[in-house]
């Protein structure tokens, strides 16, 4: 923070804002409207870490994705409801190309598409984050537009319906890999976590949604005979190259994917077999779309030109970002994440729970170090930042005096979300 303020007074714009190290500025938000974010954070802390334990497991998994949305929805409501939709229509947003997509089609859209992305004074380029991610963002919208549902109002709901139903799939797969209790410890962490700031409202929101239910599948693939195990398989690999439609970055779930398959089963003959087909049904998507008109490594290339070419870029030292970038997970994460993460050097290699959250560790990291990703990560990362929030439940455990300390940790989590909702606006 005190070095984001220092650089932005000697005349470097780093194109974040005033809250370093998020995006964002300053504001303060203290009204009628963080009454209805109270009343859900009291009743979480009241209720949530016996409702996590006792609840049968189906119905805590149908509990997960609507407590989600309502933290989600409760906190981005701080500022008014207004600011629940109100990220999306920002300049360079994707609703902004919506109607002229709807006017070329979809067929030339995805045809021509590629052709946007850098642009030419014969071919003006597509907005910041249209340009920046494959088709499929955009089409999403543009489908629920041409469904009768147009506007910034039903593109959040989509955005935080989806993004809400990654906490029942980060669940369900950590049951499948670390055991049931340790699934039930980590409820409340992944279900009131920090991370809802960005659910509510963007639209990486979606992009964590489906990354998490590709996971998901994969993580089952063991349990399974093996027409389920080739079918969850080739599922997974579906909804992952259907993220590789929805941003370029999230090719970068690979660690968490192979870290998932890894647990998954014990023998490396069966994890080979889940690895190729779940390949498959990635390529599968990547081909659907190339048939379309889109190639994949075309649009990865010239979305590197115009990132690399653009000010918001050029303009920010990379050396800031080594520590920004981390540091902005740590603020999206919460403190209770930030206290386990020694445990995962302390614990044996047979923790499975640790063993898991090297994935996004990883992904990160590579993030980190490629240099494309300046800024903006606390939602740019949110499909990896999922995946560390179980590492909360490595705090808590045992009986007696131990037995308090989920609602404790849960109150710092819960705690540090409200304030960076009554202080701060947000970019996303």
């Amino acid at each position: 923070m005190a070095t984001g303020w220092w650089l932005s007074r000697h005349g470097v714009d780093l194109h974040l804002g005033s809250a370093f190290p998020l995006s964002g500025q300053y504001g303060w938000h203290v009204g009628a409207w963080l009454i209805p974010c109270l009343t859900v954070a009291t009743a979480g802390l009241a209720w949530g870490p016996r409702l996590a334990a006792t609840l049968p497991w189906p119905r805590l998994l149908l509990a997960a994705p609507v407590v989600s949305a309502a933290w989600a929805v409760a906190l981005a409501a701080v500022a008014g409801p207004a600011a629940i939709a109100e990220p999306l229509t920002r300049h360079g947003e994707y609703l902004n190309e919506v109607d002229r997509v709807t006017s070329m089609g979809i067929g030339q859209y995805l045809d021509t598409f590629t052709s946007f992305i850098v642009g030419s004074p014969d071919a003006p380029q597509w907005a910041t984050h249209v340009g920046g991610h494959p088709p499929l963002p955009t089409l999403l919208f543009t489908l629920l537009a041409e469904a009768g549902l147009p506007g910034p109002g039903w593109a959040a709901a989509l955005c935080i319906v989806v993004g809400s139903c990654a906490a029942p799939a980060v669940l369900a797969t950590l049951r499948r890999l670390a055991g049931e209790e340790s699934a039930r410890r980590a409820a409340v962490f992944v279900v009131f976590a920090p991370t809802a700031l960005w659910v509510a409202t963007s639209a990486d929101a979606i992009f964590a949604g489906v990354a998490a239910a590709g996971v998901c599948a994969l993580a089952y693939t063991g349990a399974q005979g093996v027409p389920r195990t080739c079918l969850l398989a080739f599922i997974g690999g579906l909804a992952l190259g259907t993220c590789l439609m929805l941003s370029y970055g999230l090719v970068l779930l690979a660690p968490i994917a192979g870290a998932a398959t890894l647990l998954a089963s014990p023998r490396w003959s069966e994890r080979i077999w889940v690895l190729l087909i779940a390949m498959l049904g990635a390529v599968a998507v990547l081909a659907s779309f190339a048939l379309a008109g889109f190639w994949w490594p075309d649009g990865l290339r010239l979305a590197s030109e115009r990132v690399t070419n653009g000010p918001g870029w050029q303009d920010r030292p990379a050396a800031y970002f080594l520590f920004a970038n981390p540091a902005a997970v740590a603020v999206a994460v919460g403190p209770a994440v930030v206290a386990a993460l020694p445990f995962l050097w302390l614990l044996r290699r047979s923790n499975r729970l640790a063993a898991l959250a090297l994935g996004p560790l990883l992904a990160i990291a590579i993030a980190v170090a490629s240099n494309l990703s300046k800024g903006e990560v606390e939602r740019i990362y949110l499909p990896f930042t999922i995946w560390l929030l179980p590492l909360a439940a490595l705090l808590v455990g045992g009986r007696g005096r131990r037995a308090a300390w989920p609602r404790g940790w849960l109150a710092a989590q819960i705690g540090w979300a409200i304030l960076l909702a009554a202080t701060t606006s947000l970019h996303w």
